[in-house]
């Protein structure tokens, strides 16, 4: 598997759902034929993901103040897709907030690059807008497990 060599573009990058769970949180359990991803249509934005941890702080009355690593998050944001409500990808979107089940997301990107994702989806919600705007559907994600990458073949 090769990993990127130079920048790659999110242009051409496809979205998928799935109400299915790995049986193991790698590449091989995600890959697996039992699980269906149901493309997302209309995708204008993604969260961003990955790991990141906050700093705790320790301030001792002699002594240099400490510092520690916290645990990981990540990631919670919003995507931004163009409001279709027959979209089968949006539909299990909708039924995905109003559950309290982790999904799962499949990210390719158009170098055949893939990441994986154990997600809650905690909002679904439509835009505001004036004239001329499009109407709009935002899903909020909360990546709850390690992003799996799987390097383009």
């Amino acid at each position: 598997m090769v990993a990127h060599t130079s920048v790659a573009s999110i242009t051409d990058t496809t979205y998928a759902v799935s109400a299915g769970l790995p049986a193991t949180y790698d590449a091989a359990g995600y890959a697996a034929t039992t699980i269906t991803y149901t493309a997302i249509g209309k995708v204008q934005s993604i969260l961003t993901y990955g790991s990141k941890r906050n700093v705790n702080e320790f301030k001792p009355i002699a002594g240099a103040t400490e510092y520690t690593k916290g645990t990981p998050a990540y990631g919670q944001g919003d995507m931004v897709m163009g409001d279709i409500p027959a979209d089968a990808g949006q539909v299990i979107l909708k039924a995905a907030e109003a559950s309290a089940n982790h999904y799962s997301l499949k990210v390719t990107y158009s170098d055949g690059e893939v990441h994986y994702l154990d997600l809650l989806v905690s909002g679904w919600v439509l835009s505001g807008g004036s004239e001329g705007n499009p109407l709009l559907r935002t899903a909020t994600f909360n990546v709850c497990k390690a992003p799996v990458i799987v390097a383009a073949t």
